[in-house]
């Protein structure tokens, strides 16, 4: 009679629930280290494209790393500064913002006290609570930001240290390797799936960007370039971020100016994300990361947690980094299976 139980050590299993446990809890922790650590590595990784092609134009090393960065930091500021003016914008209006949605609220409660026979007791207060709730969770966003734009020095310090000194760091793990040439070959894999998928979905949201003003300022939306550079940059998080930035986007209109705003951006944000999915998407980035829905969305979530909305951005380069490394190494063939994307 054949042996039916599955065969699986108990040794190794406690050693994977171990290693995960410690990863995970080192990750929450070090967040104040690993996480600026991370975001510079990134940033390094999509730097040395330009960086490898002042180099063919002939520009010494340090003159083709210090023009890369200028040019980032120019990006940064510009994006900075729009942001930054728009949010400026809004908070002089938040008064009033506040005091629509309340009146909104409060209309929708006693629709539904008198509609649909839901008994909402005391519900002015509770939904003056349930603003207060919503302010300290945009206050948390915010933190969130602040906290990295806190770090940006040292990230920017760690950003220029890993291009300079980017030779040494691919011998090193050259050598931590029984067969260097397969360690290459993982590093160059690495590179590009970050590389790809951060550049090509800087120009989806650059598109979606385009996109959204357009449709909102022909709508006479309120706020349409606020809404427009919000839901484009939201875009960048998968599966989750069209739905934040772009109920957001719903909802604010809603409440400043009403239903019909709030139908034009439902619909102008329907018809970009068809583009994005079904044109930008394929023509631009392809099957560069080839990764499971699910295992996206589990680690856009999980990354959030534990490093808030930074974490909820580089979460899809850091697994499909994870891909490549399983894809490359013995025994973990099992792994890279259940984090691509399968057709069956």
């Amino acid at each position: 009679m054949s042996d039916s139980k599955i065969n699986i050590s108990g040794s190794y299993l406690i050693k994977a629930l171990l290693i995960i446990g410690g990863v995970l809890t080192l990750c929450y922790l070090g967040a104040s280290l690993l996480m600026p650590l991370l975001v510079a590595a990134i940033i390094a990784i999509l730097l040395d494209k330009p960086t490898q092609k002042f180099n063919q134009w002939g520009f010494p090393n340090w003159l083709s790393i210090t023009v890369s960065i200028i040019l980032m930091v120019i990006v940064f500021f510009l994006l900075s500064w729009l942001i930054s003016s728009q949010i400026n914008n809004i908070a002089g209006d938040w008064p009033t913002i506040k005091e629509k949605a309340g009146e909104k609220l409060n209309n929708l409660s006693e629709w539904a006290n008198q509609r649909l026979n839901w008994d909402y007791q005391n519900y002015i207060e509770n939904n003056k609570r349930f603003l207060q709730k919503a302010e300290s969770l945009a206050s948390v966003f915010l933190s969130s930001i602040m906290n990295l734009l806190s770090q940006s020095l040292i990230i920017f310090v760690y950003v220029v240290l890993l291009l300079m000194q980017k030779k040494m760091f691919i011998d090193f793990f050259k050598k931590l390797s029984s067969n260097p040439s397969a360690m290459a070959s993982l590093l160059s894999s690495a590179s590009k799936i970050i590389s790809s998928y951060l550049l090509g979905k800087g120009k989806i949201m650059i598109f979606l960007f385009g996109i959204y003003y357009l449709g909102f300022s022909l709508g006479s939306v309120p706020y349409a370039l606020f809404l427009a550079v919000f839901a484009a940059l939201f875009s960048i998080i998968p599966y989750v971020g069209n739905l934040i930035g772009g109920g957001i986007a719903v909802i604010l209109s809603y409440i400043y100016s009403g239903t019909t705003p709030a139908l034009i951006v439902i619909g102008v944000i329907s018809v970009a994300q068809l583009v994005e999915n079904y044109i930008l998407t394929p023509w631009i980035i392809g099957d560069e990361t080839n990764l499971n829905p699910f295992i996206t969305v589990f680690g856009v979530i999980l990354f959030s947690v534990l490093w808030g909305m930074v974490g909820a951005i580089i979460a899809l380069p850091i697994i499909g980094v994870l891909k490549v490394i399983f894809e490359h190494t013995k025994g973990m063939e099992a792994y890279a299976y259940l984090i691509k994307k399968n057709d069956s």
